[in-house]
C-alpha cells in the first residue's frame, strides 16, 4: 500500500502542477489574442515632403511658406505628417502630428462615432472644416505644392476645433453640418462661433466619376475696437467707409460668411486618366488694413475691422500620360481680396485701400511621376498681381515666380 502511495502522490501532484501550467499558458494565449486584436486595429501611416525651391527674386511672399529677406533658393521640410488611427467600427480616434524643420505639432486630433442603423455620423474634435474640395483634399495625394491662394488665405492651416454630424443615408449625396470656434487649430479668442454645412455628391458611372458640392459658411470675427469700415463709393472714391460705430461696437461680431460651389469629373481616353476640376468661393472677410487672412492664433484683435466683399477661383486640369506613371498638371487660381475696388482705385489718397486688397492670379505648370510608394514633383508658380498705378510697390508685376521640385515619401 505505501508502494502504491507513493507512486501516486508524485503523479497526482505532476497532474495538478501541469493543469495548473496548462491554465496559465491558456490565459497568456488569451491576453495574447486580444493584444494582437487591438493592435491590428490600429494604423499607422505618413508622408513627408523635402523640397527645393528658387523664387524670382528674395524675400518673396509664397502662400505655402514666405521665403526669408536674404533667400531666393532654399531647401525646406513642406510637411511631415505622422498618423495614427485606431478603427474600431462604428468607432474610430485619429491623430495627426505636423512637423517641420521649424516646429513640431498637432495638425488633428478627432474621434467619430458611426450610428449605422440611422446612417448618421458624429464627429468632435480637430479635424479639416467640411468647405469645399480643396479643404477636405488631404495633401499627400494633392497635385500641386500647395493649395489655392483663397483657400490658404481664408481657410488656413485646413482644420478647425468643434463637432460635425454627417448623414451617409442617401447615397450618391452626403449632408454634413459643423459648428466650430473659426480660429483655425489655435484656441478661441472670443464666444462667436461658426456654422459650416455641405451637400456633397458623388456618383461612379463605368470608369468615369462625377462629383461636387455645394457649401456654405456663416460666424463673425470680434470687432478690437468700435470701429468697422466696409469699401463704398463715397463722393466719386471708392473708400473704406466708416460704419455706425453705436452698433458696430467693440467687442460686436464682424460677418464671416462664404458660399462656394466645386465640382470634379474623371474619365479614362486613349490619352489615359483625365481629370477636371474647378471651386469657385465669394463672400464677406472681416480683416485687418493689412490682412485679409482668416485668425489662426488665440490672440484678439486690437485694431480696426475692415469687412471685404472677396471671390476666388481655382481650376485643374490633370493628365495621365498614358499608361505611365507620368502626370501632366494644369492649374489656375485667382483670390481677389476686395471685389468693390478696382486695380485703379488703389493706393488713391483718402481711399484706405492698400495692399491688402490686391488681386492676384497663379498659372501653375507641374509634372509628377509616381513611383511606389513616393512622386517627383516639378511645378512651376507664375504668379501675377494688380497692376495698381497708385500704389506703391505694385505699379508693375512683382517678380515673384516660383519653382518648386519635391519629393514626396508615403508610408
Amino acid at each position: 500500500m505505501k508502494t502504491v502511495l507513493f507512486l501516486v502522490i508524485p503523479l497526482f501532484y505532476s497532474c495538478m502542477t501541469f493543469a495548473q501550467s496548462g491554465s496559465t499558458v491558456d490565459s497568456l494565449i488569451k491576453e495574447n489574442s486580444d493584444a494582437i486584436k487591438t493592435l491590428k486595429k490600429i494604423h499607422l501611416s505618413g508622408y513627408f515632403q523635402p523640397q527645393f525651391q528658387i523664387a524670382e527674386s528674395k524675400g518673396v511672399k509664397n502662400p505655402g511658406r514666405d521665403f526669408e529677406p536674404n533667400v531666393d533658393k532654399r531647401f525646406l521640410l513642406r510637411r511631415a505628417r505622422l498618423k495614427v488611427a485606431y478603427n474600431s467600427k462604428p468607432f474610430e480616434v485619429v491623430l495627426v502630428t505636423e512637423n517641420t524643420e521649424k516646429s513640431f505639432g498637432i495638425h488633428d486630433v478627432y474621434a467619430s462615432y458611426t450610428f449605422e442603423k440611422i446612417g448618421l455620423k458624429y464627429t468632435a474634435g480637430l479635424f479639416p472644416r467640411p468647405f469645399g474640395f480643396e479643404e477636405q483634399y488631404s495633401s499627400g495625394v494633392h497635385e500641386g505644392p500647395e493649395r489655392s491662394r483663397f483657400s490658404s488665405t481664408i481657410l488656413p492651416t485646413e482644420a478647425d476645433l468643434g463637432i460635425k454630424l454627417s448623414y451617409l443615408d442617401l447615397k450618391p449625396f452626403t449632408f454634413e453640418i459643423g459648428v466650430f470656434n473659426g480660429t483655425a487649430t489655435a484656441s478661441d479668442f472670443d464666444s462667436f462661433k461658426d456654422v459650416i454645412a455641405r451637400i456633397a455628391y458623388d456618383k461612379k458611372m463605368g470608369t468615369s466619376n462625377l462629383s461636387g458640392g455645394l457649401s456654405f459658411y456663416h460666424g463673425g470675427i470680434m470687432q478690437g475696437t468700435n470701429h468697422l469700415l466696409e469699401t463704398k463709393n463715397q463722393n466719386n472714391l471708392i473708400q473704406f467707409v466708416l460704419q455706425d460705430s453705436i452698433v458696430n461696437t467693440k467687442g460686436s461680431a464682424a460677418l464671416r460668411q462664404y458660399y462656394g460651389a466645386d465640382i470634379q469629373y474623371g474619365f479614362n481616353t486613349s490619352l489615359g486618366r483625365t481629370t477636371l476640376r474647378a471651386e469657385y468661393i465669394g463672400g464677406t472677410q472681416p480683416g485687418s488694413t493689412t490682412s485679409s487672412e482668416s485668425p489662426k492664433s488665440s490672440t484678439a484683435p486690437n485694431y480696426d475691422t475692415y469687412s471685404r466683399k472677396f471671390d476666388g477661383f481655382t481650376g485643374y486640369f490633370l493628365q495621365m500620360i498614358g499608361s505611365s506613371n507620368f502626370q501632366l498638371v494644369v492649374k489656375y487660381d485667382w483670390y481677389d481680396p476686395n471685389t468693390k475696388a478696382d486695380a485703379n482705385d488703389l493706393g488713391k489718397a483718402g481711399s484706405g485701400l492698400g495692399a491688402t486688397d490686391v488681386k492676384y492670379s497663379t498659372l501653375g505648370l507641374g509634372l509628377n511621376y509616381y513611383y511606389h510608394n513616393m512622386y517627383f514633383m516639378v511645378y512651376y508658380d507664375i504668379i501675377k498681381n494688380e497692376k495698381a498705378p497708385n500704389l506703391a510697390g505694385f505699379e508693375n508685376d512683382i517678380k515673384d515666380n516660383v519653382l518648386t521640385i519635391r519629393t514626396q515619401f508615403k508610408f
